[in-house]
């Protein structure tokens, strides 16, 4: 029985995530598809616009059979990180057979090439990369023209999002030995980041969405600036910035040094910025610093059920032959879970809780926590 494998953030989901679940249902001939997504932050160092129980259902609703969350020390991380979260936890499924994700070109053999090359990094890939950084240059384009002139592969190989993502879904393969199958299916519609109005024709991307529905105003939703007071907090009371995950020396002073002027984020993150810090990084890192995440090695000690419909419930029977700890009730669950578990867990609580909090506060509701919620089935 094959089983397709597919790492999301769905902020929102959209027709263009459908279009990708059942085209990778077809490809690989798999039965079930199984998500690992996201929770209530995002990769790019944001609030969700959409809790994750919101997301989990339009998925669910949309084609997806087991959605997983990916735990948020993975989903606050730069484009390596996120991936190899998303590897890991599929590599410890015992069901996942293969791995689908979208490109702009569809074309896999020259990610597996690229991927093949970054697994060893020569020391003359490394210096490259060091030399363009140091002439102002955005760690991701250094990478991306260090590469091309080691590899002698195009930089349109990895020169998009989409692509990015691949290309670091195929190098977590790899470094992991994995025995699941990767591939690619090509996008559609709108460029990851595109916020113009599109075509009839076309699959909207999921930034025209999140414009469309914060201009509107009719669903009630979360966005970066609801989460100033509380960055500006936790960043004036951090003891020791450096041991956050994403954070330098050279960030963490730029930070000290600014911080007397902080009154809302966006500005903040603006005012922060330099030649070789890049926005998202900015913004993970302050995320990071409120959640507490720290320099760490990457393990997937648990992985937490977030919906899956009633016809899936054959693949959560195996999950005994999980590599780990599969979380379907907290009560009964977490007092299972070893002390390294116990730590990673306490931050995705933490960021469910204060993403709960938040929006409560805006809108004047009452939410059920985290050890209140039930997975989805449906």
């Amino acid at each position: 029985m094959n089983v397709v494998g597919i790492i999301a953030e769905y902020n929102p989901f959209h027709k263009g995530h459908a279009y990708q679940i059942q085209k990778a249902k077809e490809q690989c001939g798999a039965e079930f598809a199984v998500v690992v997504m996201n929770g209530d932050f995002v990769q790019r160092g944001e609030p969700a616009i959409f809790d994750k129980y919101t997301r989990t259902k339009e998925a669910l609703l949309g084609g997806a059979d087991l959605i997983f969350e990916l735990p948020v020390r993975f989903g606050l991380s730069s484009a390596g990180d996120f991936a190899m979260g998303g590897i890991l936890a599929l590599n410890a499924l015992p069901f996942v057979t293969h791995l689908c994700f979208g490109t702009e070109t569809g074309d896999l053999t020259p990610l597996l090439q690229a991927a093949s090359f970054l697994c060893d990094e020569p020391d003359s890939y490394r210096t490259r990369v060091k030399h363009f950084i140091k002439q102002g240059i955005l760690y991701p384009k250094a990478r991306s023209l260090a590469l091309a002139a080691e590899s002698g592969l195009p930089t349109e190989t990895w020169d998009s999002p989409n692509n990015i993502l691949g290309l670091e879904y195929c190098v977590a393969l790899q470094k992991l030995h994995s025995k699941i199958k990767p591939f690619t299916i090509r996008r559609e519609g709108q460029g990851y980041h595109d916020n113009d109005t599109p075509a009839l024709s076309d699959f909207p991307s999921a930034t025209f969405l999140r414009k469309q529905i914060r201009k509107a105003g009719e669903k009630e939703n979360l966005s970066l600036s609801d989460f100033s007071s509380l960055i500006g907090y936790s960043l004036l009371t951090a003891k020791d910035l450096c041991r956050i995950k994403d954070i330098t020396p050279d960030l963490s002073d730029r930070i000290r040094n600014e911080l007397p002027k902080y009154r809302e984020i966006n500005e903040f993150v603006k005012t922060i910025k330099n030649p070789s810090l890049t926005t998202g990084r900015i913004k993970r890192s302050f995320f990071q610093c409120l959640f507490d995440i720290e320099k760490e090695e990457p393990v997937m000690p648990y992985l937490r059920v977030l919906g899956m419909k009633k016809e899936a419930s054959s693949l959560l029977s195996q999950k005994e032959n999980a590599s780990c700890q599969i979380l379907t009730k907290l009560a009964f669950d977490v007092p299972k879970m070893d002390d390294t578990a116990k730590k990673l867990f306490a931050k995705d609580l933490l960021a469910s809780d204060l993403y709960r909090q938040v929006f409560c506060h805006k809108y004047n509701q009452t939410l059920p926590n985290e050890y209140q919620h039930s997975p989805i089935v449906l």
